[in-house]
Order: structure tokens, then sequence, then C-alpha cells
């Protein structure tokens, strides 16, 4: 897959690429990769169907190829998991383009995360970066992300994962698999994942791991409503099975006497 120095350090890396129709920014994403200096352990990329040239792109590139027929992005998500063999579970998406140290980061976070007091670290997550130049870009990516983190994470009680740029245990995926709906196309899969996260683990938020990112998600009004309407649906989809209060009571986030209320 690349021609990067292969690393056999642990934890072992899979990287999990969902794809529709996106043969050119899948091409971009997957030289990044090429240019890592380390390789992961695999590449695969999850063909949802795809009636473009993006599976031969992918398999061009080294990659292994996933099929998986059923349209949406949480089915696809579940079949590379699925499908990964390595410790890590990488999620991306074909448009982001990394940094030539980004694998390497990758795994030097999780080592911290291992080593970390607390709360069991499950997920990282990272940020990104519009690709729009100068200061429009640096403030669309801002204001999109900082909405997203502030209002998902004050629900979650921690941060959630962004599906553009985050990575979980393959052993946690395993454990929750059967337990998260990842049936319903509409949700978030991203943020279904967080919701997941039980009262004493939690997700590694590390602002400095930015990927670039193509900006069609702000094209159309249309289209951002939606986004933001999913976002919603998904959130209120999780209150039933997750309260927020209660939520928040099992991880500190509220007064004393209220968690003493709340608290099951």
């Amino acid at each position: 897959m690349s021609d990067a120095r292969v690393s056999f350090d642990r934890p072992a890396l899979s990287v999990i690429i969902p794809c529709l129709n996106d043969a050119r920014l899948l091409e971009r994403c997957l030289l990044s990769l090429r240019a890592q200096s380390i390789a992961p352990a695999e590449v695969i990329v999850v063909d949802n169907g795809s009636t473009d040239d993006s599976a031969a792109v992918a398999r061009r590139h080294g990659a292994r190829v996933v099929d998986e027929p059923r349209r949406g992005i949480t089915w696809a998500t579940m079949a590379g998991f699925d499908a990964a063999e390595g410790d890590i579970l990488m999620r991306i998406d074909a448009d982001v383009e990394l940094a030539p140290d980004y694998l390497e980061r990758v795994r030097g976070i999780w080592r911290a995360a291992e080593a970390s007091p607390g709360r069991r670290v499950v997920g990282v997550t990272g940020s990104a970066r519009f690709d729009i130049p100068g200061v429009a870009g640096a403030i669309a990516s801002s204001l999109y992300l900082g909405a997203y983190f502030a209002s998902v994470g004050s629900t979650l009680g921690h941060y959630p994962l962004f599906g553009t740029n985050y990575s979980i245990r393959a052993d946690w995926w395993a454990s929750i698999r059967d337990e998260v709906d990842l049936s319903d196309t509409y949700v978030h899969e991203d943020m279904q994942l967080s919701f997941a996260v039980r009262a004493d683990e939690t997700i590694w938020f590390q602002r400095d791991l930015v990927v670039g990112m193509d900006d069609r998600a702000l094209h159309g009004l249309r289209q951002l409503a939606v986004r933001f309407h999913r976002g919603f649906y998904t959130i209120v989809r999780n209150w039933r099975i997750h309260p927020p209060h209660r939520r928040l009571a099992q991880r500190g986030r509220l007064g004393s006497r209220l968690q003493e209320v709340l608290s099951p």
C-alpha cells in the first residue's frame, strides 16, 4: 500500500475509508497515506455501491476493498470495522488529506492514552480544516466544528467522535457492536458511536490532530440544514436510551446534590 516504512509496533493501525463515488478525492486521500512516515497495518476502502472507478482507484493504491451494497455510511463504517484486523480502527473520509506524520502521531496519542489515569480511553478524535484558502477557511472550520463539539459534547459529558477524523479501540468496537444501532442510516454514525461510550470510558480529543477536508459540506443551505437536522435527530433518538441528566450525573458533570438524586 505505502511507500512509507512499515512499522510493526503496537498498536497496529487499520485505516477504514467508506466511499461512494469519490474516486478523485479518494485518490488524493490514498496518496497522502502513501506519504506517511510509517505505514498502517492495512487500509480498507468500503465500496458502498459506487458507479465510478472508486474501487479501481483503491486497488491501484494497494487498499483492500470491502463491498457493502447496503447504502449508508453507517452500514459502510460497520462493514469496515468488522473487516479490520488491527488494534486501532481509524475512520477517515475519502475527501481528507493527511499530513505525513499523521499516523505516527495517532499511534503516539494512543500510547499516551493507554498510560493516562482516569476513565479508559476508547476513542481518539481530532479536528479538520476546510480546503478554503486564508482566514476564511480558518473561520469556517472553527464555526462548523466548534458548533459540533460544543452542542454534542454538552449532551454526552465528554467530547464526541468526529466522523472525518477519529479512531477507536478494536476491542471496544467488539464489545459494543451488537448494542449500538447503525441500521438507521439517517443518524450520524460518529454521534451514534459516541453515545455508546460508557460511564467509565471516555474520548480523547487531540485539538492539533488536524486533517485537510474538502469544503463540499458547506455547499448549499439545504445540505447544511440536512446535516444539522440529522445531528438533532441523532441526539433526540439517543436521549430515549441515554437521558442527558443521567449521563452527566454519572460523569460528575452536575452539582453533587443533583448527582445524588439523578444517578441510578
